[in-house]
């Protein structure tokens, strides 16, 4: 018994440990801005008060912007499917997650997204700009 534990599952243990979710935030540029971006309009949906209210202390939003920051960020993510059922078990699955995207004219400028294993807070969220400000606006 102890030969079958130590066989199958250790090495899935150790596999779903360095395959699970991880703390780094995963960041996409679409394109290369020569110069940093001059403005932003923010548009929050689901409309989350928490969120529109951080990030509008953090920067001067322009409502005519061509440039479109959309934030979202979700907690309670529950996955009932079994295929997940070992990386549940075996790691810190996400139980919610942090995004902030820009676009100009609908097109992708830049992705930031984060797994969290708990609630985002009003600190995930100026993380997350701070490191969208310094990819793009500074």
């Amino acid at each position: 018994m102890l030969y079958k534990f130590i066989t199958y599952m250790l090495p899935l243990a150790a596999f779903t440990a360095f395959t699970g979710c991880s703390d780094n935030a995963t960041v996409i540029k679409y394109e290369k801005a020569s110069t940093p971006l001059k403005c932003l309009r923010l548009v929050v949906f689901p409309p989350d008060k928490l969120l529109f209210e951080t990030l509008s202390k953090l920067y001067d939003f322009q409502d005519k912007c061509p440039y479109e920051l959309q934030a979202s960020r979700k907690s309670g993510i529950v996955c009932n499917s079994n295929q997940n059922a070992d990386k549940k078990a075996l790691s810190n699955f996400p139980s919610g997650f942090i995004r902030l995207d820009v676009y100009k004219s609908r097109q992708p400028i830049y992705s930031y997204y984060k797994d969290l294993n708990s609630k985002a807070t009003q600190q995930d969220i100026k993380k997350a700009f701070e490191r969208l400000s310094q990819d793009l606006l500074q």
